[in-house]
């Protein structure tokens, strides 16, 4: 299936933009700007994930984030050659409150399993 931007949309969460994003984190290194990541944890009813991006790059989040992020997408975005990075989060949706970046790669920290390399 392909989305946003001839991208197809990323198989580790199924429809992300009806979770609500309940916990943002950034942890940035300042030795080595690499191992910088991104954990967000995401719930739907009783229903929670906590994806870990590394190496996010071009994080942008707008003026009424977290509230209005109904279009929360995640594009397997590998096939587009950008410097190892195979993850891009996006909202599809023009609300305010979006958050946007990319990343090397995803983990749910739930199964420790890298998503995408």
């Amino acid at each position: 299936m392909v989305n946003y931007n001839e991208s197809p949309l990323h198989p580790n969460i199924d429809q992300p933009h009806q979770f609500q994003i309940v916990r943002f984190d950034y942890r940035f290194d300042p030795d080595d700007w690499r191992n910088s990541f991104i954990d967000l944890v995401l719930r739907r009813g009783p229903v929670t994930r906590r994806l870990r991006f590394h190496r996010p790059q071009n994080l942008k989040i707008e003026e009424g984030f977290p509230l209005a992020t109904g279009g929360l997408q995640l594009l397997d975005i590998s096939h587009r050659q950008l410097d190892g990075l195979t993850v891009e989060v996006a909202d599809f949706e023009a609300t305010p409150g979006a958050i946007t970046f990319y990343a090397a790669n995803v983990i749910d920290l739930d199964k420790s399993d890298p998503i995408s390399d």
